[in-house]
């Protein structure tokens, strides 16, 4: 059997994988975890390298999957250290180097005065609100508000003592370099930067293909799994 690790989004932890472990562990060894700051895993003062941390629990020729923040580590992990990664699966990820629209940045302008007031749950139903499909299913709004809102009671108070360390130059100018087969994943109803950040991918990295899921928004695994895990198993097994 291969190895799979899959990487969550900054919106959610390893919870968000749940629809796909079962699944995906009939053919493959998965592995998943909470990065620091999120779920279960506490934030430590000092720096921080996330691409190193997975980089650690990332056995040799694995098909990594990220999602978001998520598939910005992946994406970087592939970069630096390519004898981890034999497969790239990368789901609506951030990118080093984007400059987010001004939808986007209202967006996050939403959330942070929410999070100044204090109110945790106002800012976690605002990114709810901005990164789910209109009709996302009740219990995965539930759930996305949830894992949130711990990520703020995690990061929010050592965040300014957390120094966290990037490759330089990003990724967006090196996508080149990528070398192994990558498929694009991306919900139809994402926001527009998403789409073209993965539009980006699907020019810049050689080979890469492109799946985009109907009627799924940020966290289309979650969304519609059954869309996702028909899209991307039969890529994971080569």
């Amino acid at each position: 059997m291969s190895d799979v690790v899959l990487v969550h989004a900054g919106i959610a932890d390893s919870r968000m994988w749940e629809p796909q472990l079962e699944s995906f562990s009939t053919e493959h060894r998965v592995h998943t975890f909470d990065l620091p700051g999120f779920g279960e895993e506490p934030l430590v003062p000092g720096g921080l390298s996330y691409v190193d941390w997975v980089a650690e629990r990332t056995p040799p020729g694995s098909a990594v999957v990220g999602a978001s923040f998520g598939g910005r580590i992946a994406l970087d992990l592939a970069l630096s250290r390519p004898d981890l990664v034999a497969r790239l699966v990368l789901v609506a990820p951030g990118l080093g180097g984007w400059d987010w629209a001004e939808g986007a940045r209202a967006g996050f302008a939403e959330e942070e005065a929410a999070i100044e007031k204090g109110d945790l749950a106002g800012a976690a139903e605002a990114q709810a609100r901005m990164w789910l499909a209109d009709d996302a299913d009740d219990e995965v709004a539930v759930l996305v508000r949830d894992m949130t809102i711990r990520t703020y009671e995690l990061q929010l108070p050592v965040e300014d003592e957390v120094d966290v360390d990037w490759a330089e130059p990003p990724a967006r100018g090196r996508l080149g370099e990528v070398a192994v087969p990558t498929l694009l994943v991306i919900g139809a109803r994402d926001v527009p930067d998403m789409l073209e950040i993965v539009a980006l991918l699907e020019r810049g990295i050689l080979g890469a293909r492109k799946v985009v899921i109907e009627g799924a928004g940020h966290l289309p695994n979650l969304e519609r799994p059954a869309a996702f895990n028909q899209a991307v198993l039969p890529f994971l097994r080569g």
